[in-house]
């Protein structure tokens, strides 16, 4: 989806920050509850990123514990390691057929869900575009 189309199909206005230059925009999240941020590579939605009032089709929230996401999403989780929180796990779940994406999920050292991601493989972004 285009910048546009983001803003229209979730009703928002989108405030774009080029910080990164033309190639990666990002644009803070605040609607309601919900709180994040949303990252467009070449001005097409790439991921957004909640970090308030996100909650999935399964039921997995911010602060769900890790074991709800081991129930909803079983064998289709994979882990690795948060790059920056030591103790910290990134979990994934990925869409094996068109159209493709991915969720993340990056859980605490107290075993909790304080970020969902969705998108394509830019939810395996660390920091903004890097």
């Amino acid at each position: 989806m285009t910048v546009a189309q983001t803003q229209s199909r979730w009703s928002l206005r989108l405030r774009l920050d080029t910080t990164f230059g033309s190639q990666c925009q990002s644009a803070e999240l605040k609607t309601g509850a919900t709180r994040g941020y949303v990252i467009f590579r070449g001005k097409r939605f790439a991921a957004v990123f909640y970090t308030r009032g996100a909650r999935t089709d399964t039921g997995i929230q911010i602060g769900s514990p890790v074991s709800a996401l081991r129930r909803a999403y079983g064998s289709r989780l994979r882990s690795e390691p948060d790059k920056y929180e030591r103790g910290s796990l990134n979990y994934y779940v990925k869409r094996a057929r068109r159209p493709f994406w991915e969720l993340r999920f990056d859980v605490s050292p107290r075993g909790r869900v304080d970020l969902i991601a969705f998108g394509d493989r830019y939810v395996h972004l660390v920091e903004g575009c890097a």
